[in-house]
């Protein structure tokens, strides 16, 4: 058995996950090996290609890697396909520590969504935005620059006693492209053999990690452009671009969707919103960098 925290949960694993913080051994979720089958399951409130929910389980699945099925927030149970051999097994990692996670996450209550965060002045930055746009890459060059990262692809956030966002440190580590990786690697290593089956590799990023939660502070939605730039949205838009960025939207649509809009209403509430305006090309990332640091911390 494997112990590991992440998302502020303890998680024991009979599954090795490598790159991940250690734990006590005392979890409050857990992933075992076992027998998977959506097919039995009828009457689903939600049905996709590849997932459905019923009640509190979620299943997952994909053909050339295997079945899950998570359990109120508890118990991820992990069914391999058959004729996966031991060298492939490492393909299951990016799906538990990616989806899987998520749809946990969610059933214990937090708000999940698709982005990514460094520390920046004693509070969490956030970048949200669509495959491909760049969060992962602008987190990595943002910690190579001394930000520590706070977690990347999933954004987990409660409210805390006084309303205000926390966001709960995930891994300490980056998925990147091959591309992004060379631009990065003399400051960062690859966690070898993790690299994901379309093409991503784990990237470290444990400098100054600490799995103490962190206020969120702002929040950038990327959208590609012709110029680096920062501007302001309107209230609905922010609104609209967080529920769809959220997990709860793309898997949950008819059982929690009103849960989920409440929280996406209070984190516009508390939160400055902003659209950051990028350029895909490696030679502008320090303009890139500048441009949020003069921004986030700025009041």
């Amino acid at each position: 058995m494997f112990y590991y925290k992440a998302f502020g949960l303890e998680i024991s694993s009979e599954i090795e996950l490598p790159g991940m913080k250690d734990g006590s051994g005392n979890p409050d979720a857990r992933i075992i090996l076992g027998k998977v089958d959506p097919t039995l399951i009828s009457g689903a409130e939600v049905k996709g290609t590849n997932y459905l929910v019923k009640d509190d389980d979620v299943y997952l699945w994909w053909d050339d890697i295997g079945k899950v099925k998570i359990s109120g927030g508890e118990t991820v149970t992990v069914e391999p396909v058959a004729d996966l051999e031991d060298s492939e097994k490492i393909n299951l990692i990016p799906f538990l520590l990616g989806p899987v996670m998520s749809m946990l996450l969610h059933q214990r209550g937090f708000l999940v969504l698709h982005g990514s965060s460094v520390k920046i002045n004693e509070g969490a930055v956030a970048f949200l935005g669509y495959r491909g746009n760049g969060k992962s890459t602008t987190a990595i060059n943002l910690y190579k620059d001394g930000y520590p990262l706070v977690t990347d692809d999933i954004l987990a956030i409660k409210f805390n006693e006084e309303g205000l966002p926390v966001v709960y440190p995930g891994y300490p580590h980056v998925r990147l492209d091959e591309d992004s990786y060379d631009f990065v690697k003399g400051d960062t290593d690859i966690l070898t053999p993790i690299r994901t089956i379309v093409g991503k590799v784990f990237c470290d990023a444990s400098y100054q990690f600490s799995p103490e939660p962190n206020t969120l502070k702002r929040i950038y939605i990327i959208e590609k452009g012709d110029k680096i730039g920062v501007s302001l949205l309107r209230s609905q838009e922010n609104l609209i671009d967080l529920i769809r960025h959220s997990i709860a939207n793309r898997i949950f649509q008819h059982t929690t969707q009103r849960e989920n809009l409440i929280q996406c209403a209070q984190l516009v509430n508390n939160v400055r919103v902003r659209k950051l305006e990028i350029v895909h090309s490696y030679k502008n990332i320090p303009e890139l960098v500048g441009v949020i640091e003069e921004d986030s911390i700025s009041s």
